[in-house]
């Protein structure tokens, strides 16, 4: 077997080391891509330490953000002379700032590179991710999830040059986190987690860190979600390990449907995976048996997959998160969309190969 790593050039994980952020990034202007309730926190903690450097702060982008909100952040990196970006907040915030970061010294508008008319070939200026909560693993990947809504696309810009600079993961910065994003954003890592062990392109390194994250996060997410604190840092630790593992390995069928599934329906990225997840693994279930009896073996002591199973379903019950997507109004004339925009490298990782067929029926399972 081969395989290759990458990940960020620096990694920091612990409490309170997003104190270290300013002296961590090179001289000059500082753009900061942040969630709405993070811009308090950057302005009391981080920017008095920046020394009088020139920044501004950017804390409105939409959740899945849209190609708008990157034309407007990278302006706003161009208009102060960006010599670094820092997102900080959820997945939108850090997909946002990798993709400010990665275009800042190249031509044209961002649709070109969201549809690959132009590609992103190198690095661009320094970038930094700070996490607010445990569950995209976007301060980890060489990917960022951006929207059209003119079209309903839903994908991701791709390129080592994505890839962070530094990636400081701060459990503390989770504490807050309403129940309910710790909840879906906990299962987007959980599955993470699991899809990256079941892949097609595992490697032995990616196994090693997803089990170790899926035990994190099975065992820690419903006393995080009840505001365990040593809890949280566990799962915090979890989501981080699960981007890393897959990183290299790729993802899933979850992955591949819940993404055009979530933009034409507008469900929050970690319900999908919530939704998805325990319908998936019964379909991949014979294809990867032998991964779903270790990783079962592993998590629960007890060899048999459909026992793990059961396990993430009383999870997901426990959660409050839906087991369908009833509620959010999946039809018959939602499926070809979805069929048509769901072959994506996620799909092509699945340990099973799914018709467009199957995914019909998956999808009418959980309308």
């Amino acid at each position: 077997m081969s395989y290759s790593l990458s990940f960020p050039g620096t990694i920091i994980f612990g409490a309170d080391e997003r104190r270290k952020l300013a002296e961590l990034l090179p001289a000059g202007p500082v753009l900061f891509v942040a969630g709405r309730h993070s811009a308090s926190r950057i302005q009391s903690e981080i920017v008095p330490a920046l020394g009088g450097r020139s920044f501004e702060l950017i804390a409105d982008i939409s959740p899945e953000p849209p190609l708008a909100d990157v034309e407007r952040a990278l302006a706003a990196a161009r208009r102060i002379g960006a010599a670094s970006v820092v997102g900080w907040g959820g997945g939108s915030a850090m997909d946002t700032a990798k993709s400010v970061a990665a275009l800042l010294p190249l031509p044209g508008p961002v649709a070109d590179y969201f549809y690959n008319r132009r590609e992103i070939p190198g690095h661009g200026v320094f970038l930094a991710e700070v996490p607010t909560t445990a569950g995209t693993g976007a301060e980890i990947t060489p990917n960022a999830v951006l929207l059209d809504p003119e079209t309903g696309i839903k994908q991701s810009l791709r390129g080592t040059g994505l890839y962070a600079d530094l990636a400081l993961v701060d459990p503390e910065l989770t504490y807050d986190c309403p129940p309910a994003v710790t909840a879906a954003s906990g299962f987007d890592a959980l599955t993470q987690a699991i899809e990256s062990f079941i892949s097609r392109k595992a490697n032995p390194v990616s196994k090693t860190l997803a089990m170790q994250a899926a035990k994190n996060i099975l065992s820690s997410l419903h006393p995080a979600w009840s505001g365990e604190i040593q809890a949280r840092n566990f799962v915090a630790e979890g989501s981080m390990m699960a981007a890393m593992a897959f990183s290299s390995s790729g993802l899933g069928a979850v992955h591949g449907i819940g993404h055009p599934l979530g933009s034409i329906l507008h469900v929050p990225h970690g319900v999908c995976c919530a939704v998805l997840l325990p319908t998936i693994l019964k379909w991949n279930l014979e294809a990867a048996h032998d991964d779903l009896e270790d990783l079962a073996l592993a998590l629960t002591q007890d060899p048999d997959p459909a026992n793990l199973i059961e396990l993430i379903t009383e999870l997901r019950s426990w959660l409050e998160l839906p087991a369908d997507f009833k509620t959010y109004g999946l039809a018959p004339e939602h499926y070809d969309f979805i069929v048509r925009n769901c072959r994506s490298g996620s799909m092509k990782c699945n340990p099973r190969d799914l018709s467009d067929d199957d995914v019909r029926r998956i999808l009418e399972e959980l309308s």
